[in-house]
């Protein structure tokens, strides 16, 4: 951290959720071009001044506040007390001047000074110091998340692990009571983050993730593995970097429904084929489920079986076709722009396979001997 700017990096996914979230309230209410804050080795930076620039009492307080943070709020419950408004805006302003401290949330912990800290306390209306805004927010509690966090001056719950109060950093408070921006809501009630080790992979996967349920049923929005692949897709055939080593690395579907949260992700194999741009471009243009999942499960010999069956009954007249192979041809492909050319369809089946095997032969001749991937 320099005096004109901050850098952030990748930690847990409620802290990169906060992260992200609070990047699509900027880019949505301020205006911000927040993809030049996102750097190519994972990080983000924030030059200074930067929160004070933000409006405060519109953010939280207006009638089209972006987080409920005042009171019984369902999120982050008793984050503030009604008389503690200003204090919070005040709070927000000072984060420019944060200094390094500790954090169990970050690892990389960013606090205000004792100076500023005292001065905020004798401006805070609360009576107990127990109840000031500064000291509720010291430890990870229900106030930062309601569904995860302990009661107050409790452990933590097991989600975190931990035998004693997780410390939090004043940089990091702020940052979490924007999760819940970075996540989507899908048909089934359930919302996702798709996680990873790069704020810069994070905002777009999770971009092209909103963008894509546009083109999904109710029950393709059910399939998590099915949002994660195809916003890998996505990122690999309109993002002019390709996901490089962040391809070696854990990139997850978090999903939460109330207090339930639960992890997807695709095997390493997997990731590397769908980030291949050429593999990426031929799925895409397919736009086909029925050969993405094949892929995704590995069964590249039914991709080929699939691909020879279509291309024998594209050779056909339409009015000589059976019935079981029009039935085979509306089962395999939903797209109208498909169904009438299926032996268009296996000739692009045929290409993603070559691709896909070539990729997995230079994989297994440069990759050690016995290297494997969890």
């Amino acid at each position: 951290m320099s005096e004109n700017q901050i850098i952030l990096y990748p930690s847990n996914w409620l802290y990169n959720a906060g992260v992200i979230g609070l990047l699509n309230s900027v880019e949505d209410i301020e205006k911000c071009e927040v993809q030049t804050m996102l750097n190519s080795d994972g990080s983000m930076h924030v030059s200074l001044p930067f929160f004070s620039k933000l409006d405060s009492k519109k953010r939280y307080f207006g009638d089209n506040k972006i987080s409920s943070i005042v009171g019984k709020s369902k999120l982050y419950r008793n984050f503030l007390q009604a008389n503690q408004q200003d204090i919070f805006i005040e709070f927000v302003r000072y984060l420019d001047q944060v200094v390094l401290g500790e954090c169990d949330i970050c690892g990389n912990g960013r606090s205000l000074e004792g100076s500023i800290v005292e001065c905020l306390n004798k401006k805070d209306p609360a009576k107990k110091d127990e109840t000031k805004f500064i000291y509720r927010i010291k430890n990870f509690s229900i106030v930062h998340y309601s569904d995860l966090g302990p009661s107050l001056n409790e452990f933590p719950n097991s989600f975190w692990n931990l035998n004693q109060s997780a410390r939090v950093c004043h940089l990091c408070s702020f940052l979490i009571i924007h999760h819940h921006l970075a996540f989507s809501r899908l048909s089934d009630g359930s919302e996702i983050f798709i996680n990873a080790p790069s704020f810069q992979v994070m905002y777009y996967l999770n971009k092209f993730a909103r963008e894509v349920f546009g083109t999904l049923s109710s029950q393709e929005m059910r399939n998590k593995r099915n949002i994660l692949a195809m916003s890998v897709i996505e990122y690999a055939t309109k993002i002019q970097t390709t996901l490089g080593i962040w391809t070696g690395m854990n990139i997850e579907i978090v999903a939460k429904h109330g207090s339930q949260i639960e992890f997807f992700s695709l095997p390493y194999e997997v990731i590397q084929l769908i980030s291949d741009r050429r593999i990426a471009g031929l799925l895409s243009q397919i736009g086909e489920f029925s050969i993405l999942n094949r892929v995704l499960d590995q069964d590249f010999s039914r991709l080929m079986e699939i691909g020879y069956r279509l291309l024998r009954i594209g050779f056909k007249p339409v009015k000589d076709r059976g019935k079981s192979e029009n039935e085979f041809v509306n089962q395999t492909l939903h797209l109208e722009r498909n169904r009438p050319v299926p032996d268009r369809v296996a000739e692009q089946i045929f290409k993603l396979y070559a691709l896909i095997e070539d990729k997995r032969k230079r994989r297994e001749t440069y990759e050690p001997i016995g290297y494997s991937r969890s």
